[in-house]
């Protein structure tokens, strides 16, 4: 009987640490009523699409004096349950996916540029202090210009961002390497995580 206790207690601590699902139809409703404050908007709906994966939502300008959204992402722990040849493919598929996310949540809004950045803790190899052994770093930064977001879900009226793609499906594969084409790469370290 204590042993079913602690099971559950463990999947509701569990299920609590995750990200709801939300839908397009979701976020559509949501986006289409708060066109107005791009930051207020931003702190509401981002935790809904990240969950706490979310870390931070910045907004400036950009070199071009225009308006540039940034957003800080990623997991809160330094593991990964993928291995070292998929760990690139993984985070390029996932940083993809998000962007999407977050693009189209935003779409209404008026900004020149979204910048993502993703960014996690990590072991650091060879440090002997307990309290700096595990330091946080950005590993991965894209940028893309709405415009460039916007042409995107013209030419793809029914692509659903929300929903979870599949592993090896084609559709998402090719929607990846078409993301990967418009985005403008400003930091990758991701060759500097050494995975075990």
């Amino acid at each position: 009987m204590n042993l079913v206790l602690k099971l559950i207690l463990t999947l509701v601590l569990v299920s609590n640490c995750r990200p709801s699902t939300i839908t397009k139809e979701e976020i559509t409703s949501l986006r289409d009523k708060n066109q107005e404050n791009i930051s207020q908007f931003s702190q509401m709906i981002l935790p809904k699409i990240l969950g706490s994966e979310f870390k931070r939502f910045e907004i400036g300008l950009d070199k071009d004096n225009q308006n540039e959204v940034h957003i800080t992402y990623g997991s809160n722990s330094a593991l990964t349950f993928n291995d070292a040849t998929e760990y690139r493919k993984v985070s390029l598929e996932y940083q993809s996916l998000v962007l999407l996310r977050i693009g189209y949540a935003l779409g209404l809004h008026h900004f020149h540029r979204l910048s993502l950045s993703l960014s996690k803790p990590f072991f650091i190899q060879g440090e002997k202090n307990p309290e700096t052994e595990i330091q946080e770093a950005e590993i991965l930064r894209t940028t893309i210009s709405q415009l460039e977001l916007v042409k995107f879900f013209e030419d793809h009226p029914n692509y659903d961002p929300y929903k979870a793609p599949m592993i090896g499906e084609k559709e998402w594969e090719s929607i990846t390497g078409e993301v990967q084409k418009l985005w403008k790469v400003e930091l990758d370290e991701i060759n500097r995580v050494n995975v075990e």
